[in-house]
């Protein structure tokens, strides 16, 4: 008689790692015992290389060699369209192109009093709530989405999604984004295994008529995400239809229009390209930091000590600049401490922690931490043949004890400010490498200017909201997970109906 067990048997470890209570909790253990570089099987009994090592991360990420796997290009289909995180190739390249001049670093810059313009929308927003209140209970995974969205549509777009100041129009877009990962935690034995099926056969056989609930999910995101974004479009056309050849305006949109303008075809984009590029943009620039905040936040209510010593550096400076004075980009990167914890959340929490690739030709992967082979000698290097799948664990890299020291389990800020270590793939990249190291190819810089935009965006929200707020674990005793589920989301324990949680006790500073 066939068993479920034997079904299991055939996923492999795919299986094991998608079913685990806690995302990474298996592959870090892994590590700790075989080391940064290991031999896993996939479904089937597909050999795939699991690496964490910084040499060998470095190696992949700079080489052409190692593109993103057919499956991974039609997750990105499904849930963008044919934008940057699908595109390959030259279509890459002219994604790029177009977007280079709003990533700018002077034209970020002027993005600083819109963050602080809506993270204090959301300050009023909890001081309505507070009023009559000694402290209430606010789920950090619903409120910083809205901030987050609303950030995305007016810096990027010069359009208003009105989710803080209650003229929301596009509620459908939040609420499918809100749980549209959540068909993606704990796939079935089958589905796993039909993944690994469609991943071996040409799209021309049909394997995309057969559609799961998570691809359903993520389609209806999409559908959700191109109305919406047609509806911008057309606003931004027509009122920019009398300065048509202004270049005045950077908003991302008004550079991607621009785009669909210019006669160099290798710059050139088309208007469902600007459509696709725009729901990547909407659902990448939002998910990366309103996970990285809410994550941030919980880190500082279970670490009193620093959420007390960044309070204490923005008091410093508040002294020097005066009250109710914007800040400039520069000011808020003079505060060591209050960047060394937004770095460290990062580094413990990265949203999407595996990127999966796949070799293009026979390579020899160098290694700086030696692999022990089956005979038992020590290899500086490993061979890939070609084809084979790689799955790049940067959350496994992120808690290295021979990058990070004995305590890279452990939150601990400082070691960004006493500990100069040299970091490979890069402080912030490789932890933004959530979405822009993947989409941008085997090229760091684009991902650094957006992480730039993102890091700006997590400074002001940090500041106003550590500035007017204490932020402290509820009474009530919670277990938060860090669920596996394409990205990872935050979950009570034992409380899957209630879907995406992360609920903290927040109360007004006393001045």
């Amino acid at each position: 008689m066939f068993h479920l067990r034997h079904l299991i048997c055939v996923a492999g470890h795919e299986y094991e790692i998608s079913h685990q209570t806690d995302a990474g909790q298996l592959e870090f253990e892994w590590v700790k015992r075989y080391g940064p570089t290991i031999r896993i099987f996939g479904c089937f009994h597909e050999e795939v290389l699991m690496i964490a090592d910084p040499m060998g991360l470095q190696h992949i990420f700079q080489s052409q060699n190692y593109p993103k796997t057919r499956d991974i290009r039609l997750i990105a289909e499904r849930v963008f369209g044919k934008g940057l995180l699908w595109a390959t190739g030259e279509a890459h390249q002219r994604h790029r192109k177009a977007l280079n001049p709003a990533f700018s670093t002077q034209n970020l810059k002027k993005f600083v009093p819109l963050f602080q313009e809506t993270t204090l929308q959301l300050v009023k927003k909890w001081n309505a709530r507070l009023e009559g209140n000694a402290a209430v209970v606010l789920n950090m995974a619903q409120w910083m989405p809205k901030i987050t969205l609303d950030v995305i549509g007016r810096s990027a777009f010069d359009f208003n999604f009105g989710l803080l100041d209650g003229t929301a129009d596009y509620n459908e877009l939040y609420r499918t984004m809100r749980d549209m990962f959540l068909d993606s935690k704990s796939s079935s034995t089958l589905t796993v295994l039909y993944d690994a099926i469609r991943r071996r056969i040409p799209e021309r056989f049909g394997f995309r008529m057969y559609t799961t609930k998570e691809d359903r999910r993520l389609s209806a995101f999409l559908s959700a995400a191109q109305r919406a974004a047609r509806n911008i479009l057309l606003r931004k056309q027509e009122a920019e239809m009398p300065n048509a050849n202004s270049d005045d305006d950077k908003d991302i949109l008004s550079v991607l229009i621009r785009a669909t303008k210019h006669d160099d075809h290798r710059k050139k984009l088309h208007e469902d390209e600007i459509i696709s590029q725009m729901a990547t943009i909407i659902l990448a620039g939002n998910e990366t930091t309103s996970s990285t905040m809410s994550w941030m936040l919980y880190e500082l209510s279970k670490h009193a000590d620093s959420q007390t010593r960044v309070y204490k550096e923005i008091t410093i400076l508040r002294a020097q600049t005066g009250c109710h004075v914007s800040l400039t980009s520069a000011q808020y990167d003079s505060m060591p401490y209050f960047n060394a914890v937004i770095k460290e959340t990062l580094r413990l929490h990265p949203i999407l922690p595996i990127l999966v690739r796949e070799a293009n030709e026979h390579d020899t992967i160098p290694l700086s931490i030696l692999v022990k082979s089956k005979t038992g000698s020590l290899l500086p290097d490993v061979p890939i043949r070609k084809g084979q799948r790689i799955l790049l664990h940067l959350g496994a890299y992120n808690r290295l004890t021979q990058v990070w020291g004995d305590d890279a389990d452990s939150w601990n800020p400082v070691r960004f400010i006493d500990e100069k270590k040299e970091v490979v793939v890069g402080m912030y990249e490789n932890l933004y490498v959530v979405i822009y190291l993947s989409s941008f190819n085997n090229d760091a810089s684009p991902c650094l200017l957006q992480s730039n935009f993102q890091v700006m965006e997590l400074q002001v929200m940090l500041f106003e909201l550590i500035e007017s707020f204490e932020f402290s674990l509820p009474t009530e005793v919670l277990d938060i997970q860090r669920i596996p589920s394409i990205l990872m989301v935050p979950m009570i324990r034992g409380k899957p109906e209630l879907g995406v949680q992360l609920p903290l006790q927040v109360k007004q500073r006393t001045q």
